[in-house]
């Protein structure tokens, strides 16, 4: 915080926190010892906020034994005068904030104070600079949750980290309310693989939500920020904890994997068996390959989710990420030893996967009563756009299609490319339905039938062949992230 101490005339300022300090007990000491009547001592905290300034301000009457009357801060920053404020009925040695330690993730409340008031001039000034300092200290926290940020130059959030921030919020804010709920941050913990308990997802939403209205703005996402990641000590241990674990997210997003260091190279000639699709990735000028199973993230920083294109629409060779694979590259599905292409006609849309997911084939799906297929799970691009192998490209969920083949689930997500001409007017399946009628209803019957050339009979589809929303889609996504977390979780690669 920024302060100008008044004392007798004089504004005495500083920037570093220890150096005020000392300029507020060495007021103390002058106001405490002048007459009555003499002008009174006058400390400030301020923020400059374009061309507002936003000012808290304490006094004290000189050679008085009286106490400060600190203001409050009104809604739009104005100060007005809040009753007296006892001394504490017991200081902390020396001059420091450890009186304002409060229990901010459990609710806690300023600690009592002593009811009688006074402080004679021959008392520690420090009871008065921690008694003042807690005051201040409470008026910062109002600020904040407010959206107001009243920290000290050198406990403000970096422009960096409020661009993060702003990431972090939008990944959350899956619907684009500008608000989000508890559901909606435990969600974002459980993508970016930091899942919270319910009881540690209650206490840090508890933290933000001041308010109690059961959402927050991006506002007040950041002033939690600002106040949790201060260096005031205002947090209680638990806090803390959940403090490091937020941490970890912002260091995994500033980890963020980049599409345009991505790049795919191939090995060995088309319409071969040895025919290969390899992924590179350009780490801090360091080309290496990568698993585009393993190593390229399931969600896109943004939100969005990234498909891995193996069969372009309008093809018929039946490419597929090779999960029995070192580095598990993109290769033509085999059967007898021949190469595999789809004969009952060509792929009517963008066929591919996700990254960073599994069907396990130890699991029965509840909703389906099968298995899964030990599969990456799959996906359907039903954009304009024609995409080609190897691509990876961010995409918008839709639904999903349960499709039961040889007695296992397998799991048809359809969605968009987000730079699709189509996208900005599809958001779920009653958009699919009006901007693209039928388009389901094709994909299912294609999916129902292709086999039936080779005389195998036709394809099943569980939940009575319906087309589930966006959101059973992507709890189905996020259940089989947790089947890949577990399969690697022992540095397994391949199956």
């Amino acid at each position: 915080w920024e302060g100008d101490v008044v004392a007798f005339g004089f504004v005495l300022t500083s920037i570093d926190m220890n150096e005020q300090l000392n300029l507020i007990e060495q007021a103390l000491k002058r106001a405490q010892g002048a007459s009555l009547g003499a002008m009174p001592l006058d400390i400030s905290v301020s923020r400059q906020y374009g061309d507002s300034t936003v000012t808290m301000r304490t006094q004290m009457p000189a050679g008085t034994a009286g106490v400060a009357q600190p203001p409050m801060l009104g809604a739009l920053g104005q100060a007005t005068q809040a009753p007296s404020i006892p001394q504490p009925a017991a200081a902390p040695e020396g001059i420091g904030r450890t009186a304002t330690r409060l229990s901010f993730y459990e609710g806690g409340q300023r600690p009592e104070l002593a009811a009688e008031g006074g402080m004679g001039t021959g008392e520690d000034n420090s009871v008065m600079v921690n008694q003042l300092l807690t005051e201040i200290e409470r008026l910062k926290r109002k600020a904040l949750s407010r959206g107001v940020n009243l920290t000290s130059p050198h406990e403000d959030v970096p422009a960096e980290d409020v661009a993060m921030l702003r990431q972090v919020f939008q990944l959350a804010d899956s619907q684009g309310a500008g608000r989000i709920d508890k559901q909606d941050f435990g969600n974002l913990h459980f993508v970016l693989g930091e899942p919270l308990a319910n009881e540690e997802l209650s206490m840090a939403f508890k933290a933000m939500d001041t308010d109690k209205s059961g959402s927050i703005s991006f506002d007040e996402f950041l002033a939690w920020y600002a106040l949790a990641h201060s260096n005031s000590g205002m947090l209680s241990k638990k806090g803390e904890a959940y403090t490091r674990r937020f941490k970890k997210i912002m260091a995994k997003l500033e980890e963020q994997f980049e599409l345009k260091n991505l790049t795919v190279t191939t090995s060995g000639q088309p319409n071969s068996l040895e025919y290969r699709v390899q992924f590179h990735y350009n780490d801090r000028g360091q080309l290496k390959q990568i698993s585009p199973w393993h190593d390229i993230p399931l969600y896109s920083v943004d939100g969005y989710v990234h498909l891995i294109t193996e069969i372009p629409k309008f093809s018929r060779a039946k490419f597929e990420i090779a999960t029995g694979e070192p580095l598990n590259p993109i290769k033509q599905d085999t059967k007898n030893g021949k190469l595999r292409e789809y004969k009952y006609g060509d792929m009517l849309f963008n066929y591919g996967a996700f990254p960073q997911t599994w069907e396990d084939p130890k699991h029965t799906t509840p909703d389906t009563g099968f298995v899964g297929d030990n599969d990456p799970i799959d996906a359907v691009e039903i954009g304009v756009r024609r995409l080609f192998t190897g691509s990876v490209t961010k995409v918008k969920v839709l639904g999903v299609l349960a499709m039961i083949d040889d007695g296992e689930t397998d799991w048809k997500v359809i969605c968009i490319n987000v730079d699709d001409v189509l996208a900005p007017d599809i958001d779920n399946l009653g958009d699919v339905e009006r901007v693209m009628p039928g388009t389901v209803d094709v994909l299912r019957e294609w999916l129902r039938k292709y086999k039936t050339v080779d005389g195998k009979p036709e394809n099943q589809f569980g939940l009575e062949e319906r087309a589930l929303d966006r959101e059973y889609a992507l709890t189905v996504i996020n259940e089989t992230h947790s089947f890949w977390k577990a399969l690697t979780r022992d540095g397994t690669t391949t199956v």
